[in-house]
């Protein structure tokens, strides 16, 4: 899986990338959702900063864009974002799925059994 920071008008320093790499690697960690890539482009835009991170999934897009005047705040409102963008995901995978043979047979004969 390739996470990648980039920066436009100014140059990514390493405390920088120090501090995104470890949330964006937790972001990809999610078993569930086969994350391919992470995407993360810091754009300096006069006093203020801009932070676009795209998450590419196997069957999903997930993206968020914010911006503050801090770096490290930007970048952490954006992980912030798109985490609860694969919370909300996570569930709907996870409460679609059918229930277990044996437990609908058992629950069809205890249906049975009560009329």
């Amino acid at each position: 899986m390739a996470v990648n920071v980039t920066g436009r008008q100014f140059e990514v320093t390493q405390d920088i990338r120090d501090f995104a790499v470890p949330r964006l690697e937790a972001l990809e960690a999610e078993p569930v959702l086969k994350t391919s890539s992470v995407n993360m482009v810091i754009q300096k835009e006069k006093n203020r900063f801009a932070v676009n991170l795209v998450l590419n999934c196997k069957y999903h897009v997930i993206s968020a864009k914010t911006e503050d005047f801090d770096v490290f705040k930007a970048i952490e409102s954006a992980v912030q974002k798109v985490d609860a963008q694969i919370r909300s995901l996570r569930d709907k995978i996870v409460e679609h799925k059918a229930q277990p043979l044996s437990e609908a047979e058992r629950s069809a004969a205890e249906a049975a059994a009560l009329e």
